[in-house]
């Protein structure tokens, strides 16, 4: 019986779990990390830039086109006499000449049927649609940071979780084996004591092994090598106060990142079926030019040459060329307006249902904590009566298992409401 006893001894006893030296970041830290790493960012902002050069290139359009040239060269004339093509003069055979010329040019378009002013709201469109998918994907990086973040500290508390549950069997395992020397207990309470701490070590080692895997990949969002620790700071579990559904969804329908990109697509097309409509106006541009030539037969003396030019050009018809473009554009914009449309369904939809968890979700941790002080009140209860002999080992166990389930229900409902309002705001595209 000795023997017994102390091989069920031995089993008290929990391998240490030594974590080794890893960087810890707050929620703040990590979101700006990945902010700075995240490919889809850092595309949505040179994106960003090239849009704004394109409102630079399309105001361009109603500026001149100016350009400059110069030459110089020399020729060689072989044979008889001939009439110097610059200066006309007749000059020799087997001579070599230099000719220098240099010169400007300018051409403005007075009417382009409205194009330029339709390039430039495209131009704009397309800026406003950058800044849009800018401001969604760093939302969408913000949530999925943040949802990694939650699960690595989530892991972190349901791993002390698993680790007072060992504890709470350990003690079991001790009581167990004190009652079995004394002949108070049998030996099935003994092995039954065993049995559940086992049990609570396989536990233990799946949450340290989610705990790794959250840790690692929070790690490759913020751009860090390895595994880094989720650190909570004191606001991270504060509970928010919302202003009234119709406020949010209101917000939502007009300011949503992903909303504005929709919108702004919308605007694009309706500018890419103006550029179309131009096409049916004439254009009229201004060109002029002038340039000075001379050649060495004349000691390189400069004579100035200028012109001025006005064109008028229309395409009367071009095969309905024009008419099929139109007809593709004028179906992106009605596929485009629906989308936008359907995307505000969207919004509102998500916003209502996610505003609901988020309330459930406050709820429930309020619930739940309640709960887990019951359990907390009945697992002291049930040791000391368990220790006193007046309940079986089953009573006790099933305090303990309600113990750990509450536990588990209070972990669960706090990261609920954390990533209910994440989900929020991301939708918004800000903090609440």
């Amino acid at each position: 019986m000795r023997r017994l006893t102390l091989v069920l001894a031995c089993c008290v006893s929990l391998p240490g779990t030594v974590r080794a030296q890893q960087r810890a970041v707050t929620l703040a830290e990590a979101l700006g990390l990945a902010q700075r790493n995240a490919p889809a960012v850092v595309q949505a902002q040179g994106n960003a830039r090239a849009a704004g050069a394109g409102v630079r290139s399309a105001w361009g359009e109603f500026l001149p086109r100016l350009s400059a040239t110069s030459s110089y060269g020399r020729s060689f004339s072989e044979g008889p006499a001939r009439i110097d093509p610059i200066t006309q003069q007749v000059i020799s055979g087997n001579t070599s000449i230099g000719s220098l010329g240099m010169g400007g040019s300018a051409s403005l378009e007075l009417f382009t049927g409205f194009r330029r002013g339709a390039d430039l709201a495209n131009a704009r469109a397309t800026v406003t649609e950058a800044d849009a998918t800018l401001a969604f994907q760093r939302s969408q990086s913000a949530l999925t940071t943040t949802n990694q973040f939650l699960l690595a500290l989530q892991g972190t508390d349901l791993v002390r979780v698993r680790q007072d549950a060992i504890r709470r069997a350990q003690e079991k395992v001790a009581i167990a084996n004190a009652k079995l020397a004394t002949r108070a207990a049998t030996i099935a309470d003994s092995l039954q004591a065993v049995v559940d701490l086992t049990n609570a070590r396989l536990r233990l080692l799946t949450e340290e092994r989610n705990l790794v895997d959250a840790e690692a990949k929070l790690a490759r969002l913020i751009g860090v090598e390895g595994r880094v620790t989720a650190q909570a700071d004191s606001s991270l579990f504060q509970v928010v106060s919302l202003p009234d559904s119709a406020t949010l969804l209101s917000e939502a329908a007009d300011r949503a990142p992903s909303f504005v990109q929709a919108e702004a697509r919308v605007r694009s097309a309706r500018a890419s079926l103006a550029v179309i409509r131009s096409t049916y106006f004439p254009s009229i541009s201004l060109s002029g030019s002038t340039s000075f030539n001379g050649s060495g037969s004349n000691n390189y003396e400069l004579f100035n040459t200028r012109s001025m030019n006005v064109q008028l050009s229309w395409s009367l018809f071009n095969g309905f060329a024009r008419e099929r473009d139109m007809a593709q554009r004028r179906a992106t914009l009605d596929a485009n307006q629906a989308t936008a449309a359907d995307e505000r369904r969207r919004i509102g939809a998500e916003l209502t249902s996610w505003l609901a968890a988020l309330r459930t979700a406050e709820e429930r941790v309020s619930l739940t904590a309640q709960s887990l002080e019951a359990a907390r009140a009945s697992a002291r209860v049930q040791t000391e009566r368990y220790r006193l002999g007046s309940i079986f080992i089953e009573q006790f166990n099933q305090a303990q298992e309600a113990l750990s389930s509450a536990e588990i229900e209070a972990v669960n409902a706090r990261y609920d409401y954390l990533r209910a309002r994440a989900q929020i705001e991301a939708i918004l595209g800000r903090k609440l």
